[in-house]
């Protein structure tokens, strides 16, 4: 599994990412079943940083962007476009980056809670 991920990450992560991507993402995180929740909170971890709310280490930024882009590329390890079976190694990525930078999401959350708290 680390020898895909790390495959995947050089190809994507010169990529840049664009608002319409990230519309593109929020659309099908739908689609990742129970690591959408995680998709989603990724999505607006890298919105925040990109709108620069948030500050991120460029390193971890690179990662999540590659991981969103993954996510909205219909052709990946196992294509979108087959019914049921395309979204499998979309989430098991998603859950595989989350597990990986669970620190950097969790301090996300606590950033965003704290945010709630003040408003």
């Amino acid at each position: 599994m680390n020898k895909l991920i790390i495959k995947f990450f050089k190809k994507f992560q010169g990529r840049k990412i664009s608002s319409q991507d990230l519309k593109l993402a929020l659309k099908k995180a739908m689609n990742l079943g129970a690591s959408a929740e995680d998709f989603l909170l990724i999505i607006n971890l890298v919105k925040d940083t990109k709108n620069r709310k948030y500050k991120l280490d460029k390193k971890y930024l690179v990662i999540l962007t590659a991981a969103i882009i993954y996510v909205i590329v219909p052709i990946d390890a196992v294509s979108d476009l087959i019914p049921g079976v395309g979204w499998i190694d979309d989430a098991t990525l998603i859950g595989y980056v989350a597990r990986g930078y669970a620190e950097v999401l969790k301090d996300y959350k606590d950033f965003c809670n704290k945010k709630k708290e003040l408003a």
